[in-house]
């Protein structure tokens, strides 16, 4: 079993999620999101700012299209989760990237803006990796067409790294490149993650840690009932010694932003940490028997693994390994250096130069105006 979770806030996240909100109570939200709103607004003529449900092989998915020329290459972002999607948290760190790249940001079924809109019921058997492949695929057809664009660079994040491989093997020939970011790695990345956690709990006698990780034991858990807690719980520990965000001991403030998300709304923050649980359940805990998982390991398209060295919810490591056994026209691994797995927070004027440095060329670079 391969994961990249992020999970729902649990215990004290839960705790200041909740203190966040009732603060945040005195400032009329719609006061907050109108002005950073504005601040981001496309204002350039060759410019795309877009907000849009579109019907992806039978439910309502959202997607936000943002950028300053709409001739610059397509970046389509494939959030985590499997059910925490980007879009409400990118007005803190999107905005440079639009100066390059026309950036997409997906609600997949579901989950984020997507989930007001679904029948939960109906949705819930068909949330499967293959169904996922299936809507990327659907996705990117409607941006090419909708863009007037032959190809995009698909970038992958956390669990999105398990769908975007699959689906540049599926059509190689709509892609630039494929861009892993926190590159999830296969069944030696949670053994990986429980070995380098027990190391450093150890390292620092830390008693309670140990306990509790031992508790946890067969790790990796099985894809079934119960699974999703011990992932989740491994997770949390992994935050506590810079595994999640260098320096922070929680995602707090990861899952405060969407708080002040324009594209969201006040229901739609509210439909996140249900939908995220929802989705987390579906696709672990009420998984079909499972199968070895594949990893695609052959591209017909350049790759770029953009990791941070702490990475502990998909280790660093592994994430190495697997980098050496791509087979790629060409490939790229840029580590950084003082981040785990919220490289966008933690490093992004580097991840910004990496994507411009790296990434761009491989799209033929950015258009003029």
């Amino acid at each position: 079993m391969a994961v990249a979770l992020l999970g729902v806030p649990v215990g004290a996240d839960a705790q200041s999620a909740a203190a966040r909100s009732a603060a945040a109570d005195a400032i009329p939200r719609d006061s907050i999101t109108g002005r950073l709103a504005d601040l981001r607004r496309i204002h350039s003529p060759e410019g795309i700012e877009v907000l849009e449900p579109i019907e992806v092989n039978g439910s309502t998915q959202w997607l936000s299209i943002r950028g300053l020329n709409r001739a610059n290459p397509i970046l389509l972002v494939l959030h985590g989760g499997p059910g925490s999607p980007v879009m409400g948290a990118s007005w803190a760190y999107q905005k440079p990237w639009e100066d390059f790249f026309t950036v997409v940001n997906w609600d997949r079924r579901g989950v984020g803006k997507s989930f007001s809109a679904a029948d939960s019921a109906r949705l819930g058997p068909t949330m499967t990796l293959e169904q996922l492949v299936d809507d990327a695929s659907a996705v990117v057809e409607h941006l090419l067409a909708r863009l007037g664009h032959e190809k995009l660079v698909v970038l992958g994040y956390s669990y999105g790294t398990r769908i975007g491989p699959r689906l540049v093997e599926r059509h190689p020939e709509r892609f630039h490149a494929y861009v892993g970011l926190g590159q999830a790695a296969g069944p030696d990345a949670e053994r990986q993650l429980y070995a380098t956690l027990m190391e450093r709990v150890r390292a620092a006698n830390d008693t309670t840690a140990i306990r509790e990780l031992e508790a946890l034991r067969p790790y990796p858990p099985p894809a079934g009932p119960g699974a999703v807690d011990k992932l989740l719980a491994a997770r949390r520990w992994a935050r506590e010694y810079d595994g999640g965000w260098y320096g922070k001991p929680t995602f707090d403030l990861y899952f405060a932003l969407p708080e002040w998300g324009p594209e969201y709304t006040a229901a739609d923050v509210a439909n996140v940490q249900p939908a995220m649980a929802w989705a987390e359940r579906h696709l672990i805990d009420r998984a079909p028997e499972p199968r070895p998982t594949r990893l695609v390991e052959r591209f017909e398209v350049p790759v770029v693994i953009l990791h941070g060295r702490f990475d502990l919810h998909t280790p660093y490591q592994s994430a190495r390994d697997y980098f050496d056994r791509i087979e790629a026209p060409r490939k790229r691994l840029v580590t950084f250096e003082r981040s785990s797995h919220m490289i966008m927070f933690e490093e992004p004027g580097r991840l910004l130069l990496a994507l411009v440095e790296e990434v761009l060329p491989l799209a033929g670079g950015g258009a003029s105006f």
